[in-house]
């Protein structure tokens, strides 16, 4: 209990920095879960330690700003349940998935966000670029059960954790944009901006699989 009092503390500090939320409101809210780094896999439970691969984004901790505070806290994002973790004391906790805490910006200026897309991806995503028109990149991470050896001759495959390549969406005042694969595609999603983002993608040569020239067309969607 006491090292719960200690992380609801912390937090209530940081976010009345930012005066996001008042102290009734985070004692009422903060519902501290302490991690389990186990897959339940049916009637075996293993261990993330046992599976080939990390279930995170970063293996290690690294200090993030809560919200628009000024001070810093070790988190780290497990992209496999997308959670935000924290550790204290030795301990690992996850962060409420809610409002309250609803952005993580980390010292190499990554900003990892909390976005309520009202579908199956709804939950934390990278901004790669802010305004009225966000680029986001979603980062999933999916368990692979073990496939046993069919016979002496052919090894079996352990569990493992993979992570699958990004997803980007843009966020628009609307709603949600998926990123297609081509452009021809991505120019129907903004009618009003049919002709200026036709020319641009074709000048630019901007290639939708490519980060940097995402931040190229987020630049140019916010103009």
């Amino acid at each position: 209990m006491k090292i719960i009092f200690t992380l609801i503390s912390l937090l209530t500090v940081l976010v009345l920095q930012a005066q996001q939320i008042s102290v009734s409101e985070i004692a009422r809210n903060a519902k501290w879960d302490k991690l389990i780094d186990e897959v339940n896999n049916g009637k075996q439970k293993i261990k993330y330690s046992d599976i080939d691969g990390i279930p995170y984004y970063s293996a290690g901790f690294a200090n993030a700003r809560v919200g628009d505070t000024s001070s810093s806290v070790p988190i780290r994002y497990n992209t496999f349940l997308d959670t935000v973790e924290i550790v204290a004391n030795n301990d690992v906790y996850e962060i409420p998935r809610e409002e309250s805490y609803p952005k993580f910006t980390f010292e190499d200026g990554k900003t990892l966000v909390l976005v309520n897309t009202r579908d199956e991806f709804a939950g934390y995503f990278f901004e790669i670029v802010s305004g009225k028109n966000r680029i986001l990149k979603k980062v999933i991470t999916k368990f692979h059960n073990a496939v046993p050896a069919p016979n002496t001759m052919i090894p079996g495959t352990p569990a493992k954790f993979e992570t699958l390549k990004p997803i980007y969406f843009i966020k628009t005042e609307d709603g949600m944009v998926r990123i297609p694969k081509n452009t021809k595609d991505l120019v129907g999603s903004f009618p009003a901006q049919k002709e200026a983002l036709n020319d641009f993608l074709k000048n630019n040569k901007i290639k939708l699989n490519s980060e940097p020239d995402l931040v190229k067309l987020g630049k140019f969607l916010n103009q």
